[in-house]
């Protein structure tokens, strides 16, 4: 089953802070303003739960997609990114975002759209400098806040390493591929009931970025977490496995 949610527009503020020593010259794998400066990029993610409980096994599936049109634009302290369902507002050369603040969504639409996490995993960590084939950078991505009716937070160390370049319609693309773990936490209400929830694992991916364009084309990766879920309801914790898949694509502006 694959449900289909229109979201509306909301809108979501982040503060990047400056990457120091000023803009790297080219061709440095950093964020500016990109060429062309309006593109549409399509989402979908899946995320397949298996629940153990004292013995009895349960399996969810949750699968959502979205178009997302996005803008990019000159703001004072980076790049201002404007999407349909979030904005995502002074992206710096290196892609490190602080939450300012979130936008309200109704009920329906928070188990679909999850702007806290989104706003530091769409796109990718950059070095803000050059980089050579075989190179790597390690960062530490740290999200926390309220999500929905709860409270959530994610911790990720993320290893990225410069692959090479590979050819997307006819252009030549640079591939990161990323490699890393990561733990979360989660609390708040599920079908009103109280719930507690943590689970850590490993995560995989890559990233094909246009130089020329400075724009990512693609990003995809998946998650295999294990952990625990405290449900008022259930007289036992139960055990969790969760496996996730996020794809986003460039639909157009290429």
């Amino acid at each position: 089953m694959r449900p289909r949610h229109a979201l509306p527009a909301a809108s979501l503020a982040l503060l990047l802070g400056a990457c120091g020593g000023g803009p790297a010259s080219p061709p440095a794998l950093a964020y500016g303003l990109p060429d062309p400066a309006s593109v549409t990029y399509l989402s979908g993610d899946t995320a397949d739960m298996d629940i153990d409980a004292n013995g009895q096994s349960m399996q969810a599936r949750v699968m959502s997609a979205a178009t997302l049109a996005t803008t990019f634009s000159r703001a004072d302290d980076g790049i201002q990114v404007s999407m349909t369902v979030q904005d995502l507002d002074a992206l710096d050369r290196k892609g490190a975002a602080t939450i300012v603040s979130q936008p309200k969504l109704n009920q329906s639409a928070q188990q679909f759209f999850q702007p806290l996490l989104m706003a530091h995993t769409f796109f990718p960590r950059l070095p803000g400098r050059g980089v050579a084939p075989g190179e790597s950078w390690t960062d530490t991505i740290h999200a926390e806040g309220p999500q929905g009716e709860g409270q959530m937070s994610t911790d990720m160390v993320v290893t990225y390493k410069v692959a090479g370049d590979t050819m997307v319609g006819g252009r030549s693309v640079l591939r990161l591929d990323m490699d890393g773990t990561v733990d979360q936490t989660a609390s708040g209400l599920i079908a009103g009931m109280d719930f507690t929830q943590s689970a850590a694992g490993t995560m995989t991916g890559w990233v094909l970025w246009d130089m020329r364009g400075g724009l990512m084309v693609e990003n995809y990766t998946e998650s295999d977490a294990k952990g625990t879920m405290d449900v008022s309801a259930a007289p036992f914790p139960l055990g969790i496995r969760v496996r996730t898949q996020s794809r986003v694509k460039l639909q157009e502006g290429m």
